[in-house]
């Protein structure tokens, strides 16, 4: 798989000093205490990955941290502006039928006028893990890329693996379990077809000179309003996010559009103290969420 930052083409260049490769680095191995295992820290470039697990009821509980360096950052899984997704390939793993990585919600940066979306200091991506055989030993192999910007953005390759021995069920949650579930529950939860209309409200902006929708959090929906809105649309599409008029309140600006496109599914994250993830439908005329029908003007139900 390739690899590259990249931006969209209608956007101004801001990534700079660009490094053409990134660093690969053999993984270091650190002594495992008794219920908790990690990788120990790899050092790359302006930053430092390792692999983190810790016994659960089925198994293992596992994720990918990433520390950066002061006043560095990393992109989300949709970069915004410019930027970069990580890539991650578990593929040399052993008796690991299922590592897919879950992704916090990020936080919302303003780099020389432009909106990237990613973290800062410390990020660490929970794994949905699921052995083949429970009952034996596994190996993680991860090959990962990523974009690191600091003064200068430059892209880095890790190569990380840890053993996992058959898990020893008890004992007192540790520091990676820890971790682990903070990073849990910091990514968005998917709402149910029907369930995204009872928290929030799509209405088509009139007169916009971009096509606009207003999304509003319902009365009674939450105890505080979300913090952010992030949307994520197919190749060609873009929609820029930002805070209405009220708290819990956003509005969805479609900026481009492929030629002879109509309509996008297009993935809303909402980040707040809960954060949920659901999927609307939006075209030039129209926002349908959960695939209910609405009219020009009138609110989605």
């Amino acid at each position: 798989m390739s690899f590259q930052l990249v931006k969209r083409a209608s956007r101004r260049a801001r990534l700079g000093g660009f490094l053409a490769a990134g660093l690969a680095a053999a993984p270091a191995f650190a002594p495992a205490c008794a219920q908790e295992l990690d990788s120990g820290w790899t050092r790359l470039r302006i930053s430092s990955a390792r692999l983190i697990a810790a016994p659960s009821a089925d198994g293992w509980r596992a994720g990918v941290e990433i520390r950066l360096d002061p006043d560095v950052l990393t992109y989300w899984r949709t970069p915004g502006d410019a930027g970069a997704p990580p890539e991650f390939d578990f593929s040399a793993s052993e008796n690991v039928d299922k590592a897919s990585v879950r992704y916090p919600v990020p936080t919302r940066f303003l780099e020389d006028g432009l909106n990237v979306f990613g973290y800062r200091d410390d990020v660490v991506f929970p794994l949905d893990l699921r052995l083949k055989d429970p009952g034996k030993p596994a190996k993680l192999a991860l090959s990962m890329n990523y974009a690191v910007c600091g003064k200068i953005c430059v892209p880095v390759t890790a190569r990380l693996t840890l053993a996992l021995p058959r898990v020893a069920a008890g004992g007192a949650p540790g520091e990676h379990e820890e971790r682990l579930l903070a990073a849990q529950a910091k990514t968005p939860r998917p709402l149910a077809a029907g369930e995204s209309a009872r928290k929030v409200s799509m209405t088509r902006e009139p007169g916009a000179a971009r096509p606009t929708w207003r999304l509003r959090l319902r009365d009674g929906a939450e105890p505080s309003a979300p913090a952010d809105l992030f949307a994520e649309a197919p190749p060609g599409w873009f929609f820029e996010t930002r805070p209405g008029d009220a708290p819990g309140e956003f509005l969805i600006v479609q900026t481009e559009q492929p030629e002879g496109a109509r309509h996008a599914s297009v993935v809303l994250t909402l980040s707040g103290p809960q954060a949920y993830e659901f999927t609307v439908e939006l075209d030039a005329r129209r926002a349908v969420a959960d695939g209910a029908p609405d009219r020009e003007g009138e609110e989605t139900q």
